[in-house]
């Protein structure tokens, strides 16, 4: 038993032999740089990148958004005039009007035009909206403000981009509603001869505070591919890894080499 356990010890020892105890130490070590690069240097240069060194501004600038007015109503005219007047503000996309083109003259032509890539979205006044909200507006008739715009969006491609183009569009959409509201009430207040209390009284609530919003329509939502992220971060693992073990293993290859020559042994050799 004494001799097979010296014999176990002597299987042990070279595993804790300073040699390869420095060489797990290094590998250790290595580990820990390759995490700290990875860390810092990776994901810090990638926010920077969406972040606050990138200008996002540029691809609103760029975008183009389809907008056509399916009602012929006076109310639907007023709301076209607003909402293109609040596209023409430098941080919202480029609106362009086919209300009197032959060009998309169906909510499903745009959609397609959407689908297709050849606008970033559309913006749609939809047909009834001025009678509906006249009606909620002097017979408190229900009425329902998304109803009035429809908001179209493709997110499928571009994602970061159309995030932003999306949310843009909808900012302005959004700082319309106050003003328009006013407007409409101003109009019903003057149709009734001054009286708004009256105005008040017969009004839809819901069509009087909020006379128009929108809805959206996402003809391509986005998907998270877990597939394509496990793909991207190998392939950055790889690249770091790639460009870092190289110089590693010289560190841990030729350092003690280089730790044993002294100035001396190079003189000596040099005479």
């Amino acid at each position: 038993m004494l001799r097979a356990h010296r014999e176990r010890q002597k299987k042990l020892l070279p595993l804790f032999s300073p040699e390869l105890r420095a060489t797990r130490m290094a590998f250790a070590k290595g580990i820990w740089d390759l995490f700290l690069v990875f860390t810092l240097v990776f994901w810090i240069s990638i926010c920077f990148l969406y972040g606050a060194g990138y200008d996002t501004m540029r691809h609103i600038k760029d975008s183009t958004f389809i907008f056509r007015n399916f009602d012929d109503s006076q109310t639907a005219n007023n709301l076209s005039s607003m909402i293109i007047a609040g596209f023409e503000n430098p941080n919202a996309p480029l609106l362009k009007v086919y209300t009197d083109s032959e060009k998309y003259d169906s909510v499903a032509a745009i959609k397609d035009a959407v689908w297709k890539g050849n606008a970033w979205g559309a913006v749609i006044v939809n047909n009834g909206f001025g009678k509906q909200l006249e009606q909620a507006l002097s017979e408190g008739a229900e009425y329902d403000p998304t109803s009035a715009v429809t908001l179209v969006t493709e997110e499928s491609r571009h994602y970061f981009k159309v995030i932003m183009v999306n949310k843009a569009a909808q900012t302005v959409l959004t700082a319309l509603e106050g003003p328009f509201s006013q407007q409409m009430f101003q109009q019903m207040v003057t149709a009734d001869g001054a009286n708004a209390t009256r105005v008040i009284d017969q009004a839809n609530a819901n069509a009087l505070i909020t006379p128009f919003s929108y809805a959206v329509d996402n003809v391509a939502p986005y998907h998270f591919d877990m597939s394509m992220y496990i793909l991207s971060v190998t392939l950055s693992l790889c690249m770091v890894v790639g460009s870092f073990i190289p110089s590693n293993m010289w560190k841990s290859i030729e350092e003690p080499f280089y730790k044993q020559v002294r100035i001396t042994h190079v003189i000596a050799l040099r005479a």
